[in-house]
C-alpha cells in the first residue's frame, strides 16, 4: 500500500485541490446560484462587481507567477484564500444593506488574492506532475474544487428545497464563510516547499536556482515574445465564460430552489468532466502526446459546439422580459431543456480550461517557467471571464451574450486544435538544464513518440 507523505507530488496536489475547494469551489457554488444567492433584480450588482473582480484579476495574473517563485506556493495560497470569505461577507452586507460598495471593493481585492490562489494551485500540477500524468493533474484539481462546490450546493439546495423567499438565508452565507476560513489552515500546515517534494522514485523535481526578483521580472517579461502563448491567447481568454452565461441565466429564469438544483448538477457535471478530461490527456493507449491533444480537442469541440448551438434554441423558445422575469420551478416545462443544457455546460467549464492548460504546460517542464505559464494563463482567463461579466453588466440580451461567448470558444476550439498538432513535442526531457527527470526517464525506460 502506498505510503502518504506530505512530499509526496500527489499528496501536494490533493492538498492543493482541497484548498481550492475551501475557497474557490464554494464561490462556484455561490455564482451558481445566481445574483450571488440573492433575488433576481441583484444579478446587475454581482454581475457589476465580478467585473470589477475578474479585471483586476486580469491584470495581476501577468505578475502572480514572479509572486510564485519568490515567495513559494505556501505563501501564495495562504494569501490567496484571504479575499473569498470577504467577498461572500460583501454579499451578505449587501442582501441587507443594498449598499453596493463593499461588494465592489471587495471583488477588487478578490481579484488579487484570488489570481495568486489559482497560480500557485496550477504552478503544482503543471510542474509536480510529470508528462505522463499532467492532465490527471491538472483535472483533480479541478475535480476536487467541484466536490466541495457540490457539497456547497447540496447545503443551499437542502436549506432552499421548499423556500418561498426570493434569496438564500443568511445561514448559507456563514456556511460559506466558515469553510472558506479554513483553507488558510490547510495550506499553512500541509503545503511545503518544492524543493522538499520527491517522486515515487526518490528523484526532486528541479533545480531551483535564486535568480532575484529583478531578473524574475525580467524573465516574465519574455513571455510576450513567445508566439505559442499569443496563439494560445483567445483559448486562454474563452476557457471560463460558460459559467457566467449559465449563471445570470439561473437567476433570470429560475426561482431560488431551482437555481439550486442546477447549481448542484452543474458542479457534479464538473466532477464527471474531470475524470472524463485526465482519462482522456493521460490515455496512454494512445502513446503520441500530440495525436492525444488532438483527439482530446475533437471530443472537446463536439460536446462544446453542440452546447451553444442548445442554448441558443433554448433561448429562442423562451424569450424573456427583464422587467418581469419568469422565475421557473422545475415542475414547468422550459426547466427540461436547460436542465440538459447546464449539464452539457458544467462539462464544457472543465474539460475546455483543463485542455488548454495542458497544452500550455506541454511546453516546458522547467518549475520556474510553469510558475508563469500559471500566472499568464489564470490572468488571460480572468480576462475572458471579465469581458463575459461585461456585457451580462452592459445589458446585452442574453441571445447576444451567447452569441459572443460561442463565437469566443469556437474560435478557441480552431486555436488549440493547431497548436496540439504543431507544439506539443513527444517529450522535454533532457532538454532543460535545471529538470530533473524521473527516475525511468533517466534509465531510458520511458516510451513516448
Amino acid at each position: 500500500m502506498r505510503n502518504i507523505r506530505l512530499s509526496d507530488p500527489l499528496v501536494q496536489n490533493v492538498v492543493a485541490g482541497v484548498i481550492l475547494g475551501l475557497g474557490p469551489g464554494i464561490y462556484v457554488a455561490i455564482t451558481l446560484l445566481g445574483a450571488g444567492g440573492g433575488p433576481a433584480n441583484y444579478t446587475r450588482m454581482v454581475n457589476v462587481a465580478n467585473a470589477v473582480l475578474y479585471a483586476v484579476w486580469f491584470f495581476i495574473g501577468w505578475f502572480s507567477g514572479s509572486f510564485v517563485t519568490t515567495f513559494g506556493p505556501k505563501v501564495t495560497l495562504m494569501v490567496g484564500t484571504l479575499g473569498y470569505p470577504i467577498y461572500v461577507g460583501s454579499l451578505w452586507y449587501f442582501t441587507n444593506t443594498a449598499h453596493e460598495w463593499f461588494p465592489i471593493v471587495a471583488g477588487a481585492f478578490l481579484g488579487i488574492t484570488a489570481n495568486l490562489i489559482w497560480t500557485a494551485a496550477a504552478y503544482i500540477s503543471f510542474s509536480y506532475s510529470t508528462e505522463r500524468t499532467r492532465g490527471s493533474f491538472i483535472s483533480m484539481q479541478w475535480g476536487l474544487l467541484s466536490v466541495f462546490s457540490t457539497l456547497g450546493s447540496l447545503v443551499a439546495f437542502g436549506i432552499n428545497f421548499n423556500a418561498s423567499s426570493l434569496q438564500v438565508p443568511i445561514s448559507v452565507y456563514i456556511v460559506f464563510i466558515l469553510l472558506m476560513v479554513s483553507g488558510f489552515f490547510v495550506a499553512l500546515f500541509a503545503i511545503i516547499a518544492p524543493s522538499e517534494v520527491r517522486r515515487r522514485d526518490g528523484t526532486s523535481l528541479a533545480h531551483f536556482p535564486h535568480e532575484g526578483l529583478w531578473q524574475e521580472l525580467k524573465n516574465q517579461r519574455r513571455l510576450f515574445r513567445d508566439w505559442r502563448l499569443l496563439a494560445m491567447f483567445i483559448p486562454m481568454f474563452a476557457s471560463e465564460v460558460p459559467i457566467i452565461v449559465l449563471s445570470s441565466l439561473n437567476s433570470l429564469y429560475f426561482n431560488i430552489r431551482t437555481r439550486s438544483l442546477n447549481s448542484v448538477m452543474f458542479n457534479v457535471m464538473q466532477i464527471i468532466g474531470a475524470i472524463w478530461i485526465g482519462l482522456m490527456l493521460d490515455n496512454w493507449k494512445i502513446s503520441s502526446r500530440r495525436t492525444r491533444g488532438v483527439v482530446t480537442v475533437t471530443a472537446v469541440a463536439v460536446l462544446v459546439i453542440a452546447g451553444w448551438i442548445g442554448m441558443t434554441v433554448w433561448l429562442y423558445k423562451n424569450p424573456m422580459d427583464l422587467l418581469n422575469p419568469p422565475l421557473f420551478d422545475w415542475t414547468d416545462g422550459p426547466f427540461g431543456g436547460f436542465f440538459i443544457l447546464n449539464l452539457i455546460f458544467g462539462m464544457n467549464m472543465v474539460v475546455y480550461q483543463v485542455t488548454v492548460q495542458w497544452i500550455i504546460s506541454s511546453f516546458t517542464n522547467d518549475p520556474e517557467q510553469l510558475a508563469r505559464l500559471a500566472g499568464l494563463v489564470k490572468g488571460v482567463l480572468a480576462g475572458g471571464v471579465a469581458a463575459a461579466f461585461g456585457t451580462e453588466a452592459a445589458g446585452l440580451t442574453q441571445l447576444n451574450v451567447v452569441a459572443y461567448n460561442f463565437t469566443v470558444q469556437a474560435v478557441g476550439l480552431v486555436l488549440m486544435f493547431a497548436m496540439a498538432w504543431k507544439c506539443v513535442s513527444a517529450t522535454n526531457y533532457e532538454k532543460e538544464e535545471n529538470v530533473i527527470p524521473p527516475a525511468d526517464v533517466q534509465a531510458g525506460k520511458e516510451i513516448e513518440k
